[in-house]
């Protein structure tokens, strides 16, 4: 925190340049030069995304403050700087998309005090030059245009509060017409197919949760008929029935409850509901002592199912992927077996998270705990110079982690800004090297689809989560390449299909509007990943292989991929391979349908959560 302070203090105590520059390589230890603007902008950056975030979390005016200072350096910077006119339009671009995430201002956040900051953002974006990029400028000012509209909404709605003094019947009548007129702006839009169709829906939802809805003439119900039976795109469907909900549910408010009930999720699983006696083993492997790490999130409760080992060889490099083995501690077929397999994977949700295995069973035994012997399943990879996998092997094995490391602490390590120990930190550096030859030997002629995705909305992972996520996706298909060489077994695979010139030409022909998402656009093109008995690549990663296999604490398939692993090496008889070959083909089948299941689950909880929660319900 005390770095981040004495960078905006600078910012705040010099005009010159030069002297920023200076100062900024005394204090954060940058080898800055004036011929190099780039290293500062590439600073700059990543200071204004942290003050973005926090300002979005906390709404702390300094921080907001902050903000704009940064800003207005980076504004200097650029001007002053020698470089080609596209690398400057790089940059605007991407300061004006964290503006735009500046703002912090949507839903039920907005309020009528932070209007003063809206019109501080618009001002900002008014004053960059896109030249001949008019479409952005148009898709900027019009998300701040959405935000207007919403906080004048909300006005509206906050008179609708205010107005006690009235009598309740005059009031509900009021409100009546308020709802029923907000129904004919929103069957307006869809008829003219106005993308104000999602304001006015907006203001219906809150308004549909803070008053008591009249009785709806069924004159509505008919134009809602007529309407669902015209040639719509799916878009404007979708949102017919949504509006559909609302006026047959007009006294119903969903509760994140009673969308756990609908679906049917168990949020607590107690060890002792599920037998667990009768459900687990505790086997014993090979003892090993690696020099291992574990790179989580900074909480206490998190649970630790991947770690990382790295041995510097004459000829390149061996890279250990250890993950927590599951598969041999919870019994097929047992109580917490089958419990697990129909809740399928964890969830993650807006105020709680419900996990697939009893956490405090994952504390226990599975954990990667340091210091605490686990059973794991491991990779050894070999690995050239140059980032060439030569060869691998897998074993089950036990190990005690020796560090358990956050990605905060990491990413500090890594930025030479801390330092931990003589032995961590170079073991850290060399596996950030190595999984950078990994990134670049697999993909470099190719941008992976979620590093595209998040270079379009600013999100770039640290670099402590480069060096799990590529050590995973090595993992993930080195173990579905091992299994197939095995003739019978039955392997699932997570396939990714490339996407069709005609599914391209659909998405083109219907998404006319120049300023559709592009974010949208690219996940509607490509296919949806899912999991297959048949190896067909997967086309996003460009690999000829790949699994779930490095979560098994968190989704069942990995777990099963685990076992399959046990059973390689046992020679199972011709009927031993069919038995097997059933079973996972009606798990495919069911992992496919409620991943669908879990994702509507997941987006409907969302919906209901943010409808009941209030501004005032914030710390």
């Amino acid at each position: 925190m005390g770095k981040k302070v004495s960078v905006i203090k600078i910012i705040e105590e010099n005009d010159d340049l030069n002297i920023i520059l200076e100062e900024l390589q005394k204090k954060l230890n940058y080898n800055i030069s004036m011929d190099n603007s780039k290293q500062l902008i590439r600073l700059l950056f990543k200071l204004l995304d942290t003050e973005v975030t926090d300002y979005v979390k906390t709404q702390d005016e300094n921080v907001f403050s902050n903000a704009l200072k940064i800003i207005a350096l980076l504004d200097k910077t650029v001007a002053s700087s020698t470089f080609s006119e596209n690398d400057a339009h790089l940059y605007y671009y991407k300061q004006a998309r964290l503006i735009i995430k500046l703002t912090g201002l949507i839903g039920e956040f907005l309020n009528e005090e932070m209007e003063d900051n809206l019109n501080e953002i618009k001002e900002r974006l008014n004053l960059l030059n896109f030249k001949n990029e008019k479409e952005i400028s148009k898709k900027f000012n019009s998300q701040i245009s959405d935000l207007e509209k919403v906080l004048e909404g909300k006005r509206v709605l906050k008179i609708c509060e205010t107005e006690k003094q009235l009598e309740q019947e005059k009031q509900n009548i009021e409100n009546g017409k308020m709802f029923m007129k907000l129904l004919e702006k929103c069957f307006e839009c869809i008829e003219t197919e106005s993308d104000d169709i999602y304001y006015y829906l907006h203001l219906l939802n809150v308004l549909k949760s803070q008053i008591e809805v009249p009785d709806i003439d069924p004159v509505y119900f008919e134009q809602l008929k007529s309407l669902k039976k015209s040639n719509k795109s799916t878009r404007y469907k979708i949102i017919l029935s949504e509006i559909e909900y609302i006026m047959k549910n007009k006294h119903k408010v969903n509760s994140p409850s009673d969308t756990i009930a609908k679906y049917q999720i168990e949020t607590d699983l107690a060890c002792s509901d599920i037998s667990s006696a009768q459900s687990i083993q505790i086997l014993t492997y090979k003892q090993v002592s690696p020099i291992t790490f574990t790179i989580d999130s900074d909480s206490l409760e998190t649970i630790k199912d991947d770690a990382l080992s790295i041995k510097r060889e004459k000829d390149g490099y061996t890279l250990g992927v250890h993950i927590t083995n599951v598969g041999n501690f919870i019994l097929p077929n047992s109580p917490l077996d089958k419990t697990i397999y129909k809740r399928f994977r964890s969830l993650y949700l807006p105020g709680q998270a419900i996990h697939l295995i009893p956490k405090e069973m994952s504390k226990a035994y599975l954990s990667l705990e340091a210091k605490m012997p686990r059973n794991v399943l491991s990779l050894y990879a070999k690995i050239s110079k140059n980032g060439e996998v030569q060869s691998y092997t897998f074993s089950n094995e036990t190990t005690s982690i020796t560090h358990n490391l956050s990605y905060n602490l990491s990413d500090r390590i890594l930025r030479r800004e801390t330092t931990a120990s003589e032995e961590i930190d170079y073991n850290l550096k060399l596996l950030e090297h190595i999984t950078s030859l990994l990134e670049n030997a697999q993909r470099s002629d190719y941008r992976n689809i979620k590093d595209l995705f998040r270079e379009i909305s600013t999100e770039t992972p640290t670099l402590s989560e480069k060096i799990v996520s590529e050590s995973m996706i090595l993992y993930n298909s080195s173990l579905a390449e091992y299994l197939s060489r095995f003739d019978g077994l039955p392997v699932i695979y997570r396939v990714h299909e490339k996407p069709t010139a005609s599914s391209i030409e659909s998405i083109i022909k219907n998404h006319s509007n120049p300023s559709e998402d592009l974010i949208t656009l690219l996940k509607e093109i490509y296919p949806k990943a899912n999991y297959s008995l048949e190896n067909v690549g997967h086309y996003g990663l460009k690999l000829p292989a790949y699994s779930h296999s490095s979560s098994p604490i968190r989704r069942y398939v990995d777990i099963h991929m685990q076992r399959l692993y046990s059973l390689s090496s046992k020679g199972l008889t011709v009927q031993e391979l069919e038995t097997l070959q059933k079973e996972t083909e009606a798990l495919v089948e069911y992992a496919n349908k409620r991943e669908k299941e879990l994702k509507l689950f997941q987006d409907e909880y969302a919906h209901a959560y943010i409808k009941t929660f209030k501004p005032n319900n914030r710390n």
